[in-house]
């Protein structure tokens, strides 16, 4: 304390040294240098109440807020991690869902191609099997009206060239032919045409 005191009357403490020292030389008897680091007696007394009004203050009024806001950070920090592993959970959730959704859709449509193209199979049958009894009906129709053109074709042709030849033997025995003449023509001629 006598250190502060002759700080604040102007003396360094260098000088204060010099001076003690001084005195020390003076007086003959050597006495012993107070070292100017080490505290004195009421220097320690006033330092330790002012650390325990410091330390009180700290505990009590300084140190609670901090660590309440230190416990709400704590606090939202552990809300936010387990709202992000609720999130990161429903999202799992929901991509399984999707994928379920996703695997059902494709099924579906896998179902309703097989069912069109099922469908256009038996739709092509029955196309095919209508095309095709079509055109058996209109061969044998046409195959029915070939022939019957023709036994028509062949009736006038025998009558023809049964005339032709009718005309050819009259000109060649150089009269009228008779009734068993005209038949004789007639039956070779059918004979003729039974065979092609």
């Amino acid at each position: 304390m006598e250190s502060f005191l002759v700080i604040l009357q102007g003396e360094t403490p260098e000088e204060e040294i010099e001076q003690g020292e001084t005195e020390a030389v003076e007086g003959g008897a050597k006495e012993e240098v107070a070292n100017p680091i080490l505290p004195t007696g009421n220097e320690l007394i006033f330092g330790g109440l002012f650390f325990l009004v410091l330390w009180a203050l700290m505990k009590w009024v300084l140190l609670p807020p901090v660590v309440k806001v230190m416990d709400d950070r704590d606090a939202k920090v552990r809300s936010d991690l387990d709202g992000a592993d609720a999130a990161r959970g429903q999202r799992e959730t929901l991509a399984a869902e999707y994928e379920a959704a996703l695997s059902a859709a494709r099924a579906e449509a896998t179902r309703l191609v097989e069912d069109a193209r099922a469908q256009a199979d038996a739709r092509r049958a029955e196309l095919i099997a209508a095309a095709e009894a079509d055109v058996a009906a209109a061969r044998a129709a046409a195959t029915a009206e070939v022939n019957e053109a023709k036994v028509v074709a062949m009736a006038q042709l025998r009558g023809q060239v049964a005339g032709i030849a009718t005309a050819a033997a009259e000109a060649v025995v150089q009269r009228p032919l008779d009734a068993g003449a005209q038949q004789l023509i007639d039956q070779y001629l059918s004979r003729s045409g039974s065979q092609n």
